[in-house]
């Protein structure tokens, strides 16, 4: 089977077994395309690959400026790729599945102190885009959604009673996020409000855009900014700051990690430990602020 035909087979089965959105599995293609590339170039083939040869292929992309999050992306499509062959029969006689992913240097999440949360949200709102944007940032702060994920809420995925959302996040996997009476206030009001966007009677998205159709991630981004650029809060600010923020509240007042690992719906716990992390590192800075010896 040549590469071409095996990449297609590798596709069918990201859709089928692994169940991954379109965006996944474009990432993957490219990653693995991207690796054919060069050994096309180098005159080398899938059967007489040596170790020195990825090792090459990962130098190529550091040289052309890729940062390490990105190198690691690429590295794990590859032996993502290299484990659809090996269940058909290949050889991975170049160790590629045994390479380690780059080191990064630790970055800790930026997150909102509950001060700035308040300044962000308590806007008065006199249009319905100010309903609908009091609505985006009181989701993301009560729910810890990701843009994706808030952007691909329905109506029906809401019970109103319980104050529950139905979530489907990465991998297609489904959850379950809560949402507190504030955030239930809110709720209530954008969609008293909603119809006035002027959706057609199919348009079962939660969150619209002026033309009455879902809103995209790239809106609710572009939303986010204006509204900080009306504050006094001086950090880059992303949809995801809210979501670090959520979690990182969730631990400060005791939560187990396990359930915010849920919450977030992160397949791994040392996703979610970063936050631990984040905490510590605010204790030390409160420490060193106010202790007189700090």
């Amino acid at each position: 089977m040549n590469k071409e035909d095996s990449l297609k087979n590798f596709i069918t089965y990201l859709q089928a077994q692994k169940g991954l959105s379109e965006k996944s599995i474009t990432a993957y293609t490219k990653d693995v395309s991207m690796f054919f590339d060069f050994l096309k170039k180098e005159s080398l083939d899938l059967e007489n690959l040596e170790r020195q040869n990825i090792r090459a292929f990962l130098a190529e992309c550091n040289h052309k400026g890729l940062s390490k999050t990105s190198i690691n992306r690429i590295l794990s499509g590859i032996k993502s790729y290299i484990r659809f062959l090996c269940r058909n029969g290949y050889k991975d006689t170049a160790g590629i599945l045994e390479i380690e992913s780059q080191k990064k240097p630790e970055h800790l999440p930026t997150f909102l102190f509950e001060k700035e949360v308040k300044e962000l949200a308590d806007f008065e709102c006199h249009t319905i885009l100010d309903y609908r944007d009091k609505l985006i940032i009181e989701l993301l702060f009560a729910t810890g959604l990701r843009v994706a994920e808030l952007v691909s809420i329905n109506l029906g995925d809401i019970s109103h009673k319980i104050r529950e959302i139905r979530i489907t996040g990465k991998g297609n996997k489904e959850r379950i996020v809560l949402f507190s009476q504030r955030c239930e206030k809110v709720l209530a009001d954008y969609l008293n409000i909603r119809t006035d966007f002027k959706p057609t009677l199919s348009e079962n998205a939660l969150l619209l855009n002026n033309r009455g159709t879902r809103l995209s991630d790239r809106s609710v981004r572009n939303i986010l900014n204006n509204r900080i650029f009306n504050t006094a809060i001086h950090k880059n600010i992303s949809p995801h700051t809210l979501r670090h923020s959520f979690a990182t509240y969730l631990l400060q007042n005791g939560a187990d990690i396990k359930t915010v690992q849920t919450l977030l719906g992160h397949s791994n716990l040392s996703t979610t430990q970063i936050y631990t992390h984040l905490t510590l590192e605010e204790l030390k800075d409160v420490h060193a602020t106010f202790h007189p010896h700090g």
